[in-house]
């Protein structure tokens, strides 16, 4: 197959690949795995999520609260809203049990040093 340049960023840039594979005269299933053989879909893919972002941006900047959400989700700054997961209730559970430990531990030992020291 001969794709020019241009066939490529087309493929990378379109909304639809229906219409490249009908222009081109393939089918969809032969422009998919070339595409993927020539690491197109990737390239389509990050293409994508960059034009999002930069959207994203651009309504952060006018004050969008729904985007500042969305950003701080695919930033991996936003806490999960409800109930924690069990897996952090146990960590949470065991650190508050180890320091309970620690502190008893250390207790037991100033006890003992006031009691020689009398």
């Amino acid at each position: 197959m001969n794709f020019t340049q241009e066939d490529k960023t087309e493929y990378i840039e379109t909304n639809s690949h229906c219409v490249l594979a009908k222009r081109l005269g393939i089918s969809m299933l032969t422009l998919d795995t070339f595409a993927d053989d020539q690491g197109w879909k990737e390239e389509h893919r990050i293409y994508w999520h960059d034009k999002s972002i930069e959207i994203l941006k651009q309504e952060l900047v006018n004050g969008n609260i729904s985007a500042v959400k969305e950003m701080l989700k695919v930033t991996g700054s936003a806490r999960p809203v409800g109930r924690p997961r069990k897996l952090e209730v146990e960590r949470e559970t065991a650190i508050a049990k180890r320091i309970q430990e620690e502190y008893a531990a250390d207790v037991r030992r100033m006890k003992l040093v006031d009691s020689k020291s009398v």
